[in-house]
This record gives C-alpha cells, structure tokens and sequence, in this order.
C-alpha cells in the first residue's frame, strides 16, 4: 500500500470503495471548468460496492496508510461499466463522476504528496516554490492540521516566534510563514484575519506561556501587503496580548 497517495471511502459502512496513487481533475484552476469525471490514476483495489454511494469521502493517505487529510463528496458514481480486475500487474485508471465536487487549489495534489512523505522536512519549504502554490500549500496545511486532530491555537512554549517578512507579497505567503513561524513547518496559525484571531483568542484562553512575535522584514511586508493590512495583523497580535517587534513595530 505504500504507493497508495488517495482512497474512496462510503462514510455511511466505511468501506473503501478504491485505492489509487494519483488523482487527475480534482483540483483545478480557478478558470477551469469542473469535469465530468475525476479519474483515478492506477488504481489498486476495488471494494465490493464500488461503482457508487450517496456519501463519499475522499481520503489522503500517508505511506503508513494513515488519513491525513479528507475532503466530502457526497454522492458518486463510477463511469466505468462492470468491475475491472485489479491485479498485481494491472492498475487501471478509473473515472467517478462526482457532481462538480473539485477544489480550485491547483497545486494541492503534488503538496499532499510532500505530506504524504512525512511534511515538511525543514523550515520554507513553501517558499521555495513558485509564488502561484502559496495558497495550495496554505489550503493544504489547515486541512492536514485539523484533520490530524490539532486546534486553532499555538503550541510549544518558546518564547520567541520569528517571522521572516522578506519576501511576502501575498496574504497566502504571510500566513504559510506565520503558521510555520509559530508552529513549525507545516504548522498552521490562521488563514485569514477571523482565523488569526480564533488562534490568538485560544492561545490566550488556555494560558499556553507567553511569547513575542520578532517580525524581521516588516517593512518589506509592509511593501508588499501594504500599510493597512499589517497594521490589522499588528494589533490582534497586541490585542491578545502578545508583543511584536521588528524594525518597524519595535
């Protein structure tokens, strides 16, 4: 199973209705129309009621066949006639139609595979890829981080969180650096201002120790997202009681 990236599963008698390595036509463009039918890439099992359901979950798995993210569909139906054999040296490709259910995150599935791996191996891994995979990579790390069982809130106890500003043109990047600033890599810390502020607000009710957020770069930041929006971000940081400091907040 270790080849095995995504499974089709009925949420109702938790069947796996396949298992495949890729996935073509499930994440898409923002300007692409949604297809048809999703295709699934090689795939290597068949469950015994696979041709369709009324309320389908598609699964990300991990190479230990672990769940690492999840997305509902509801209702699907195969677009194949019969049941293919599926063998040792026959994977087929199979399309489901699944009723316009795609996500508009591009880049999504060659991220997952990175997760899929094990995460992130090291700090900005995210910003070495080009600037159009930030918000795939975004969606991506708030789906595995609550799917992992983790909240809206910090964890650890350093008292210092770092923030990198060079470089950060986009809200997307700000909260990719964020997350990974106060969490890790990979680590998630809101993806939009209310997020932000539900991650400060549980932060500050569970009295985790405190800590100050050193935002390097900020004016670099401030180039690129402009005044109005870290000033925002400044003030729900000081509102719950954190201090940030940098060479424009300091």
């Amino acid at each position: 199973m270790s080849a095995i990236l995504y499974r089709l599963v009925d949420t109702e008698s938790g069947e796996i209705l396949l298992a495949a390595e890729d996935l073509r036509d499930f994440f898409v463009g923002p300007d692409q129309e949604p297809p048809d039918t999703v295709t699934f890439v090689r795939v290597h099992l068949i469950g015994s009621a696979g041709r369709k359901t009324e309320a389908a979950e598609l699964q990300v798995v991990d190479r230990q066949g672990e769940t690492i993210g999840r997305y509902y569909l509801g209702r699907v139906a195969a677009a194949f006639r019969g049941t293919p054999t599926v063998s040792a040296d026959d994977h087929p490709d199979l399309g489901y139609s699944f009723f316009g259910y795609a996500w508009e995150f591009p880049e999504a599935g060659e991220i997952w595979r990175t997760w899929a791996a094990g995460g992130p191996a090291e700090p900005g891994e995210w910003y070495r890829k080009p600037s159009e995979w930030h918000e795939s990579w975004l969606h991506v790390v708030q789906t595995a981080w609550f799917d992992s069982g983790k909240r809206a809130t910090r964890y650890g106890n350093s008292g210092t969180a770092v923030l990198d500003g060079a470089g950060i043109t986009t809200r997307y990047a700000f909260y990719c650096a964020l997350g990974e600033a106060v969490n890790g890599p990979g680590g998630y810390f809101g993806s939009n201002l209310d997020a932000l502020d539900d991650c400060l607000r549980n932060t500050q009710r569970e009295n985790n120790s405190a800590f100050r957020l050193v935002w390097r770069n900020s004016s670099s930041s401030r180039a690129g997202l402009g005044d109005g929006f870290v000033d925002q971000v400044v003030s729900l940081f000081q509102e719950h009681g954190v201090e940030v400091t940098g060479d424009e907040n300091g």
